[in-house]
């Protein structure tokens, strides 16, 4: 039985990704309305003027307002592995404030590009459930820089998403056990990201992410709804919040593909939690 894993959306590359999530946008802009409002709201309420700030999944800023931002902070740093992002960064600022802008085009895994080779490599079927589950994230050098605060930007779901789609390209079908490695893989990608920033250099920390996938059908009472964690990452997500203080929170829907925009048999809603630690 093949696992669903959350989303039909397919990226085979970084700036394929960003280039859809834009387009997406720009296609559902009415119903993303909300959850960029409550975004950058929450980020507003918890930035604290002064700071030397990091911007993990910052993507082409549609959900974070980069000019208050600037204005706000000493430093920012705005980091995604979208080269995209960058026409969209030169926009941003001028004068002074520009100056306080840090564009970073990277990985923020450290480790999708080396496992995407490593993978690619693998020609025997029977040797892909063993070099999946063989794969173990490094620590992110972002972790360990003197930022005050570091924000991951609803990246955490996305991470396991472009992962989960190379591999599926790469290898056509897989098994179910192939699925359920895989499923692992993600997971290790998201506990990885958890456990760098939870035990970052940083004193603050935000994270908004996606925690549950709702699918729905117009003509239907009933919904599916699939984990948007995998493997451990639960568990990284409860160890890296007993280990910091809770300073704020909150919680909301994102109509992220609405049924006949995206896709005529069914519509897919998001729930996205924030959470601000010190």
């Amino acid at each position: 039985m093949r696992l669903p894993f959350f989303s039909r959306a397919r990226s085979l590359g970084f700036a394929t990704m960003g280039a859809q999530i834009e387009a997406r946008h720009r296609r559902c802009e009415r119903w993303w309305a909300p959850h960029v409002r409550n975004t950058r709201e929450f980020l507003a309420q918890q930035i604290s003027p002064g700071l030397r700030v990091g911007v993990l999944g910052a993507g082409r800023l549609i959900d974070v307002d980069a000019d208050e931002l600037l204005e706000r902070s000493q430093e920012v740093h705005l980091i995604d592995a979208d080269p995209g992002c960058r026409s969209v960064w030169r926009a941003v600022g001028s004068g002074q404030r520009r100056k306080k802008l840090v564009a970073r085009t990277e990985d923020v895994t450290a480790c999708i590009l080396a496992w995407s080779r490593q993978i690619a490599s693998i020609d025997g079927r029977s040797r892909l459930a063993a070099g999946l589950s063989a794969l173990h994230a490094p620590r992110p050098a972002w972790a360990d820089e003197p930022f005050d605060l570091i924000v991951s930007l609803n990246l955490l779901g996305q991470i396991p998403l472009y992962w989960r789609d190379f591999v599926r390209a790469t290898h056509a079908t897989l098994s179910e056990h192939e699925e359920e490695q895989l499923a692992l893989s993600m997971g290790e990608l998201q506990s990885a990201h958890l456990r760098a920033l939870f035990s970052s250099m940083a004193s603050r920390v935000i994270l908004i992410f996606d925690s549950e996938y709702y699918f729905y059908e117009a003509s239907r009472a009933e919904w599916r709804v699939e984990s948007a964690m995998f493997g451990a990452a639960a568990d990284a997500l409860r160890a890296g919040a007993a280990s910091r203080v809770l300073k704020g929170s909150d919680t909301w829907l994102w109509h992220l593909a609405p049924q006949f925009v995206e896709q005529a048999d069914e519509g897919e809603i998001h729930k996205v939690e924030a959470l601000a630690f010190g």
